[in-house]
Formats: structure tokens, sequence, C-alpha cells
């Protein structure tokens, strides 16, 4: 029996009407939970240390690619979708970890990105997770899952927030989870004979590791240690070349720096200027006819010369300058030596849980495996020569020295 029309028509009109409301609230739906954004470069749902790799390529480029070595604000948005991503997917919490220590600290007006720098230490700690980063590892797979890595920084990162928050309550917090990471860190086997040396986040150091039982200091006494003398005894020779330089007309030291460029990530947008030497076994010729003797010099050393690991440069600190903290690379040891410092007592260093001044015609020797930063407070450039020469204790170099016994 057929229906009434007329009722027929009242239902048809109340259904379309729910399928009008049903469409209404999608689109509202819709535009109030957007996708998020695309990455930038394609990742593995899988491998962790492929993503590290690709973020610090896709963000090294950028970062390197322009007169500053900074990122602009519209990159810094693409690092906050990296970081947001990896808060959701924690196969990409090491690559954005790395991102943001390496190229999200400072913004181009010098700023620290601090809210990053949190981030960075949040994701280093659970970048240990994904990778099954434990005390259980044997220790081939913990080298090759960059486990120390992870657990370094983490610490690092922690330990560096806890001693600059002006909160007191939350940077102890911070200084806590440091100290986790470090107690963490020493149950691995691979640090059985460094573990009751380090009782703070600022005593981990790679040098340590590769040479057990073998002296570790963040600062060595330069007296003895024959790079240390021979720095010192050479500096009105450095000193005489390097402001011959700075002296000529037409800024050569500059010409010298943007002709074989040398850029770091380390410091604040314009507070540290490099020019290259010699690095590994690489001499700039150019530098070598302006400062013949200099390079002479450098040259003639063991300790240089028959290392695999070398490197010596000029670096310009600029007033204002800060290096975030950070590990070097074992194995060596390296040198500062004040060259140019127009005000004494204006800038220096922390390494490890050691702090020192830079002052003209001394040289510091120190291990800069252990966490370092600089600073400069003064209001004029300073000229330091950087070395990093073999470790005395390295039985693989035929460099000159002698391991000291004393620890």
């Amino acid at each position: 029996m057929l229906q009434n029309p007329k009722v027929w028509r009242i239902w048809e009109l109340q259904a379309l009407s729910l399928v009008l409301s049903l469409v209404s609230l999608q689109a509202q739906y819709a535009s109030t939970t957007t996708a998020p954004p695309l990455l930038p470069f394609q990742y593995s749902t899988e491998l962790d240390l492929f993503n590290q790799g690709t973020a610090v390529k896709y963000f090294e480029d950028k970062f390197y690619g322009g007169q500053q070595t900074v990122l602009s604000d519209e990159q810094l948005q693409e690092v906050d979708i990296l970081r947001e991503q990896a808060f959701r997917e924690p196969v990409l919490a090491l690559a954005a970890a790395q991102v943001l220590y390496m190229f999200g600290w400072f913004r181009k007006t010098g700023e620290i990105l601090r809210g990053n720098v949190i981030a960075a230490a949040q994701l280093f700690e659970t970048s240990i997770t994904v990778s099954g980063c434990g005390s259980g590892n044997p220790q081939e797979d913990w080298t090759n899952n960059a486990c120390d890595i992870r657990f370094m920084h983490s610490a690092l990162l922690y330990h560096w927030l806890g001693e600059t928050d002006s909160n007191a309550l939350q940077g102890s917090a911070y200084v806590e989870k440091a100290y986790e990471m470090l107690h963490a860190l020493r149950q691995h086997p691979r640090y059985a004979s460094t573990k009751h040396a380090w009782n703070t986040p600022l005593q981990i150091n790679f040098n340590a590791v590769i040479f057990p039982g073998k002296p570790s200091h963040p600062i060595w006494d330069t007296q003895k240690v024959a790079m240390g003398r021979f720095l010192e005894e050479n500096h009105h020779v450095f000193k005489e070349e390097l402001l011959a330089i700075l002296n000529s007309p037409g800024d050569i030291y500059g010409q010298l720096m943007r002709a074989d460029p040398s850029r770091e990530h380390l410091a604040n947008p314009g507070g540290w200027d490099t020019v290259r030497i010699v690095r590994y076994h690489h001499w700039y010729e150019l530098f070598c006819q302006v400062a013949p003797r200099t390079c002479q010099l450098m040259g003639s050393r063991q300790e240089i010369a028959n290392c695999s690991f070398m490197n010596v440069n000029y670096v310009r600190l600029n007033p204002g300058a800060n290096l975030k903290p950070h590990f070097g690379n074992g194995p060596r040891l390296s040198a500062h030596l004040s060259v140019i410092a127009p005000e004494p007592l204006r800038a220096g260093m922390s390494v490890g849980t050691e702090k020192v001044l830079w002052v003209e015609g001394k040289a510091i020797i120190f291990d800069d495996t252990y966490p370092h930063c600089v600073s400069h407070w003064g209001k004029q450039p300073r000229y330091v020569m950087l070395v990093w020469f073999c470790h005395p204790c390295d039985q693989s170099n035929d460099h000159g020295q002698q391991c000291p016994t004393d620890n």
C-alpha cells in the first residue's frame, strides 16, 4: 500500500535537513582541525639515524647557504614544524634534537631561543628510548647507534638549562634531569673506567674513554705541555705577522676569511670569525704568503705535522660573542694562544668544571672533549690562535710527546 505523499515529503525534507547539518558540522570541524604541515624532506618511519642525517643535511644547506650563518625567521618556522612532528613521532626525535641544537639555538638578532634548547634536551632524551640504548647493549651497537651522543647531549643541555634558569625551582629540576642522564650513561660497561671520576655532567668527556687510566684534565698545565711552551715562546712572531695583516689597507683578514670561508654553528651571529692556517694537512697557501714565519713555525711541530686530527686557525672573537656549550671530538688536545687581547680579563671560557681567562701572550692547553663554552664581554675584538694537536697519550701517531704518568 502506498504511503501518504504528504508524510513522505515531510520525511524527505527532514532527511535533507539532517544531511545539510552533517555537512555543515564536517566543514566546521575541517576548519578547526587541519592536518599538520608536511616536513620539507622525506623521512623513515623506522630509522632515526637516517632521519638525523637527512634533517641535518637539509638545514645545514640553508644555514651555510647565505652570507651569515643563521637561519632566517621563515626557516626557523620549518624547524618548528620538525620539532612538533618529532614530539608526535619519536623516530624523528634525534633528527629534531640535532637540528634544534645545531641550527636553532640563535635567532639572527643573537637572541637565544631557549624554547628550542629545552626541546632539544627533551628530544635527545626521547631518542634514547627510540634507539634502544640500554646498559645491556653490546659496545659495538652502542657506538653504531650514537648512544653516547644521545646521553651526553641530553645531560649537557639539561645542565646548561639548570645553570641559566632564573627560576630556582625549575633550574633545580633541569639539573636533576642532567644527573639522571649521567647516572644512566655510567651504567654501560663502556664507561667502567671513567664512571667513578664522572661525578657531574661537566666531567663527561671523550678522551677519558679513548685513553682509559691515563691523565684526564679539563685544563692542562701549559708549562708541562711542549705545545704550550712553544706557543708562548713564539707569541711575538705570531703577533707581528698578524698585526701586519690587520694594519694593511683593504681588510686583508676579511679577504682571507671570505676567500676560504670556515663557518661554525657554535657562536651567535657575527661573534666568531675564522681564518684557516692549516686544516687536516691542507695549508692555506694565501695565508702563508702573508704570514710565512707563522706557517713555518706551525709546520715544524711534530704534534701537528704528524697528527691525523689536526687544525690551526686564527679566530677573531668579536664583542658580545658567545659560544654555546659543546663537546669536541677525540683523540686530541686543544690550545688557545691569545695573540692580541687589548682588554685583559674580558674574555674566557669554561671547560668542564674549570674556568679560565684569555690573557695576551698566554696559552691555554685544554681538553675540548669536555663540555666547554666561550664568552667575550669586552668592547674590542680579540685574536686567538686555535690549535688542535695530538693527545700526548695517543700511540697511533708519531707526535714526539710523552704521555704523562700523573693524573
